[in-house]
């Protein structure tokens, strides 16, 4: 087992990593950084907040910055600006509770 202080650098690591490929204007560097912190990731077998992995392209690894958004069949449908790879995120109605 890791020890938790490698772990907690990890996850500062990977905070990082992220908030430094949302703020660069340079994709080439932003999809580096998102590299590095999976990587960082699946070395420490750390997993990442699901805010995090949602918010970056799984097929060209580009944060998401202008991108399409539609609602269809209870799936969120986001469209990659740069690859232009399509990614369903299912979603459940909330029960009104009145």
């Amino acid at each position: 087992m890791k020890d938790q202080a490698l772990i907690k650098i990890s996850r500062e690591r990977i905070d990082t990593l992220f908030n430094e490929a949302k703020n660069t204007e340079n994709i080439d560097l932003a999809r580096r950084y998102i590299r590095l912190m999976e990587k960082i990731g699946m070395r420490m077998n750390i997993t990442i907040d699901r805010t995090i992995k949602r918010s970056y392209c799984k097929n060209c690894k580009a944060p998401y910055k202008d991108i399409r958004i539609s609602l269809k069949n209870k799936m969120i449908v986001v469209h990659c600006p740069y690859c232009g790879d399509i990614r369903r995120i299912p979603f459940k109605k909330q029960k009104n509770n009145f």
